[in-house]
């Protein structure tokens, strides 16, 4: 019944992470520079499309291929932003329950990577700083999950054991009261 809950409780909050990642993406676009040139708008463009294609990918679990996306964003972008949403996409990809990829230390380092784009590139917008704060509360909220389950499974080991041994316990006692009686 825990477990059942508590992995409710984790999808919700992921389903509310990746809310907050995809209205971040439909914020409108920061202020060009005067004179930027064609080929700078049509590069931009085309990295948002791959972003937005990626967290598509994200939405309809397909975890292997918006790791791919995310990834290719990461190696040929330097638009900042661009740059913001793809280490937030990917510590999602690592950190979803259903995620073949799912793995924490993964997710803590791309966080940690992200935090730091963040710190040195600070954007004006509060839909990514939100995003932050969700993955963070939701990194945080899955290990204290994953140290409950442990403590749970340990507990359950010892447990185990005691009765084992009670059991056998049981069983000398038997013995020795037969013997006894003969």
């Amino acid at each position: 019944m825990l477990a059942n809950t508590a992995r409710q409780l984790c999808n919700a909050r992921f389903v509310i992470v990746l809310l907050g990642l995809i209205a971040g993406c439909q914020s409108p676009p920061p202020p060009q520079h005067p004179n930027p040139t064609a080929q700078a708008i049509l590069t931009t463009q085309a990295k948002t499309i791959s972003v937005s294609h990626a967290q598509q990918l994200l939405h309809s679990q397909q975890f292997e291929a918006a790791e791919i996306d995310f990834k290719a964003i990461l190696k040929t972008s330097s638009d900042r932003n661009v740059i913001q949403q793809a280490l937030a996409g990917l510590t999602l990809t690592y950190l979803h329950p259903d995620s073949p990829l799912l793995d924490i230390t993964l997710a803590t380092a791309t966080m940690d990577r992200l935090y730091q784009q963040m710190m040195r590139w600070p954007q004006s917008q509060p839909n990514l700083d939100l995003l932050f704060f969700s993955v963070k509360l939701y990194l945080e909220q899955r290990l204290t999950l994953n140290r409950e389950v442990a403590l749970r499974e340990k507990a359950e080991a010892k447990q185990q054991q005691l009765l084992n041994e009670a059991l056998t316990l049981q069983r000398t006692i038997e013995k020795l009261r037969q013997l006894t009686l003969q």
